[in-house]
């Protein structure tokens, strides 16, 4: 597979995002876009309100460059069972995805956390 491996955490990669927007998905929740305002250690801010982002199911990056290289796989998560989406990094708690959803205009990057993922397939 061609995709970054890295020592990098869920709260550094959103670190590299502050100041952009994000929106977030969890059981029973789903966020407008809200600016990622700070990032702690266990926490972060978005639009005011304090999120738990490993409990998160995904967290997506928006204004994130889309022109992201990797490799095509085929994802199963505990929240939307199976979906194609090109896997950009495996970090150490986290894997970073793009993925196109025929609601969307274009390609999202997500972030999801190792506990909502069940497998990667490459395909």
């Amino acid at each position: 597979m061609s995709f970054k491996t890295s020592r990098i955490n869920l709260m550094e990669r959103l670190a590299l995002h502050l100041k952009l927007e994000v929106a977030l998905q969890a059981e029973g929740f789903a966020s407008e876009p809200g600016v990622l305002q700070k990032v702690g250690k266990r926490f972060i801010r978005v639009s005011g309100q304090f999120i738990v982002p490993h409990t998160l199911q995904e967290i997506v990056l928006l204004g994130a460059p889309p022109k992201l290289r990797g490799s095509k796989v085929s994802l199963r998560t505990t929240y939307m069972g199976s979906f194609s989406a090109v896997l950009v990094r495996a970090g150490v708690d986290f894997v970073e995805v793009l993925v196109s959803r025929q609601e969307e205009e274009e390609e999202l990057v997500i972030l999801i956390p190792y506990n909502h993922l069940i497998s990667i397939e490459r395909t």
